[in-house]
């Protein structure tokens, strides 16, 4: 499924300003990746994608309660999510379809 709107996107690090505490895994468990991993509503699904500029990220994180509603993209350096800021941009949200129960095969 895919769905396409306007929401504010921001920029994060793995600095203790940013997270709180440094060098910690996201909240899929996988370290963040620049270029990669991007922190999500609650609503979207872990391993979704989220297409902005024409660059795909994968929701590996979660933002902060109070920022639920936003998209946090991952950034190499603290300077760089400043430089970022915040943003209001068209987003793309390609969600992963998963089948459970499909019928096996009879041979």
């Amino acid at each position: 499924m895919t769905n396409l709107l306007s929401a504010i996107v921001t920029a994060y690090c793995h600095c203790s300003a940013c997270c709180g505490t440094s060098g910690n895994p996201t909240a899929s468990g996988k370290m963040p990746v620049v270029g990669r991993t991007i922190a999500a509503p609650r609503a979207i699904a872990l391993g979704a994608k989220i297409v902005i500029d024409g660059h795909t990220y994968i929701v590996e994180d979660r933002t902060a309660k109070r920022f639920d509603g936003r998209f946090d993209i991952f950034m190499r350096s603290h300077k760089e999510a400043l430089k970022w800021g915040k943003q209001t941009r068209t987003i793309t949200i390609i969600t992963p379809i998963f089948i459970f129960g499909a019928p096996k095969e009879h041979h």
